[in-house]
C-alpha cells in the first residue's frame, strides 16, 4: 500500500531528473573570465589621467588587465596632417589603477574616442561562448575601423577564442554579440 503512494512520487523525482539533465543552459558573461566590467573604469582613468577625448588604436582586456594603446605624437606636437605617428601604452588593474608602462612608440592606424565604445557587456560574448563550447575566451579586443590615413572613428570588437582541442580563432562580433566572421590562427 505504502509502495502505491509512494511510486507517483518516485515517478515526479524522475521526470524532474530527466528535465534537469537535458535542460539546455545558456552562457552568460559570467562563464568567461574576461573582466569586461573593467573597461569603463580604464577609460575613466585615462580621462582624470590623461585628459578626455583621446583617441585609442586598440583597447584589449584579459582575465586581469585592460590594455589601452593611446594615440599621440612622437614629438609631442601634432603633424601637419592632424593624424597620430605614435602609440601610448598604459595598463589598468583593479588593484593599481592606471599605469603609464613604456614611452611612446611609432605607429599609425585606424583609431576610435570613447564614444564609439557602445557594446553590451551582457550581449557581447554570449554567443561566442555558445557557438563554441569547447573554447575559452582569452581577450576581448576594440580596434579602430579604416586606415591610418582614412580613420572612421568607428571600432569594432573581436573575442579570441583558445580551442580545448587546440588552436586560437578571432571571432569579430558586433555589439550586442552577433558573430560577423573569424580569422583563425
Amino acid at each position: 500500500m505504502a509502495s502505491k503512494r509512494l511510486f507517483p512520487l518516485f515517478l515526479v523525482g524522475c521526470l524532474v531528473t530527466v528535465l534537469l539533465a537535458c535542460r539546455s543552459e545558456q552562457p552568460t558573461v559570467k562563464d568567461s573570465s574576461l573582466r569586461l566590467d573593467l573597461i569603463e573604469q580604464a577609460m575613466d582613468a585615462v580621462d582624470a589621467g590623461v585628459g578626455a577625448d583621446q583617441a585609442y588604436f586598440e583597447i584589449n582586456v584579459t582575465d586581469s588587465v585592460v590594455n589601452l594603446f593611446l594615440a599621440s605624437d612622437l614629438d609631442g606636437q601634432p603633424n601637419p596632417d592632424g593624424l597620430p605617428d605614435a602609440m601610448v601604452q598604459y595598463i589598468f588593474t583593479s588593484q593599481d589603477g592606471l599605469e603609464d608602462v613604456a614611452p611612446a612608440l611609432a605607429a599609425n592606424g585606424p583609431t576610435f574616442t570613447r564614444s564609439a565604445v557602445n557594446f553590451s557587456i551582457e550581449k557581447v560574448l554570449l554567443k561566442v561562448v555558445s557557438a563554441l563550447p569547447n573554447s575559452t575566451a582569452t581577450m576581448f579586443v576594440i580596434a579602430g575601423v579604416g586606415t591610418a590615413s582614412g580613420s572612421t572613428g568607428i571600432a569594432d570588437y573581436r573575442v579570441h577564442m583558445n580551442s580545448s582541442q587546440g588552436g586560437e580563432m578571432s571571432v569579430l562580433v558586433t555589439k550586442d554579440g552577433e558573430i560577423i566572421g573569424t580569422d583563425a590562427s
